[in-house]
C-alpha cells in the first residue's frame, strides 16, 4: 500500500482543488486524513500508468523461473519470468523476436531464459516526482474524494476535465526525454518511449 507522508504536498493541494479545508496533518486522526490516505496510491498508480514517464522508467532483466505452485504452463508460452515488486506497467521487451504476455505477476514468453525489459515502476517519494505531474496526481486524488467532499455535480465534472488537463500538460513536460535512436536496435526513428506505449 502506498501512504503518502504526514504533510503530503499532494494531498493538501487536493483540497485546495476541492476548495475543501485539508485535514492539518495525514496523521490528525479525521476522515479526511484516512480517506485522502486511503485513495493516495490509487491516484498516484493512475497516473504513473498513463505513460511512460522518464523519472519513473526502469530498463531492468528478468530471470527465468521455474513454474508457480498451482500453474499449469502456457504450450505456447512456457516460460515464467517474475515482474519487478515494483512494476506498475510493462512498457516493452528489448527482443521484438520473443512472444510474450502479461499473466498476473509473471511475463510469459517462449525464451527460456532471461528477459530484458523496460517497465514504469512505483515511486513513493513524492519529492522525486515533477511539479507537473504532482499537480496531475492532486487532481487525480481530487477526483476520487470528490463524491464524498463536493456536492455540485459541476465542480465534480470540472475537477474531471482539469485533471485530465493537467496530466497532458505532465506527459508534454516528460516529451523529449529519450534520443530519436530506438533503445531495442530496431530500424527507425523517433522517440523509443512513444514507440513503447503505441
Amino acid at each position: 500500500m502506498v501512504t503518502p507522508t504526514a504533510t503530503s504536498t499532494i494531498v493538501r493541494q487536493t483540497f485546495r482543488f476541492m476548495e475543501v479545508t485539508a485535514p492539518s496533518s495525514l496523521a490528525d486522526g479525521s476522515q479526511k486524513a484516512a480517506d485522502a490516505s486511503e485513495q493516495y496510491g490509487i491516484a498516484l498508480k493512475t497516473c504513473l500508468e498513463q505513460e511512460d514517464f522518464s523519472f519513473a522508467r526502469r530498463f531492468t532483466t528478468l530471470a527465468l523461473s521455474d513454474t508457480p505452485e498451482g500453474e499449469k504452463p502456457d504450450p505456447d508460452l512456457p516460460n515464467f519470468h517474475p515482474l519487478p515488486g515494483d512494476c506498475i506497467k510493462l512498457r516493452g521487451v528489448r527482443d521484438k523476436t520473443i512472444k510474450w504476455r502479461i499473466d498476473g505477476l509473471y511475463l510469459l514468453s517462449d525464451q527460456a531464459s532471461a528477459v530484458e525489459v523496460m517497465y514504469t515502476r512505483l515511486i513513493t517519494d513524492e519529492k522525486r516526482l515533477p511539479a507537473m505531474f504532482q499537480t496531475a496526481v492532486s487532481y487525480q486524488l481530487a477526483v476520487l474524494l470528490a463524491p464524498t467532499y463536493v456536492g455540485s455535480r459541476t465542480k465534480r465534472a470540472d475537477l474531471v476535465s482539469d485533471g485530465m488537463t493537467a496530466l497532458r500538460k505532465a506527459i508534454e513536460n516528460d516529451a523529449n526525454s529519450a534520443s530519436h535512436a530506438r533503445w531495442d536496435g530496431e530500424p527507425g526513428t523517433g522517440d523509443w518511449a512513444n514507440e513503447a506505449t503505441r
